[in-house]
């Protein structure tokens, strides 16, 4: 089982989108159960549509949650590290 580390930016992120209203109790829970899939190095459903990020974002991962809510990860040795999670726009305005 990997460790997790939370970036202080998936912090900001998650109170963010808990604030905000658009996500419901259930979108969460999913986002706890991918989380905990990760962390025990299972599989994860092609629904989600994990996918190596290029540029940049080189050696980071990401998945869709729902079709416009993204996570962003790192997967090491050890660790599983939540890096960002939002929108299309949100995630990737830094790097355009």
């Amino acid at each position: 089982m990997l460790e997790i580390k939370i970036e202080k930016s998936f912090k900001k992120d998650i109170a963010r989108d808990k604030k905000s209203g658009l996500y419901s109790k259930e979108d969460f829970e999913l986002l706890k159960h991918i989380i905990d899939t990760l962390q025990q190095e299972e599989e994860i459903d092609a629904i989600y549509k994990r996918h190596p990020l290029k540029g940049l974002l080189k050696g980071y991962e990401s998945l869709h949650i729902k079709n416009d809510w993204l996570l962003i990860f790192q997967i090491d040795r050890d660790y599983v590290t939540l890096v960002m999670l939002g929108k299309h726009t949100q995630v990737y305005k830094k790097y355009k």
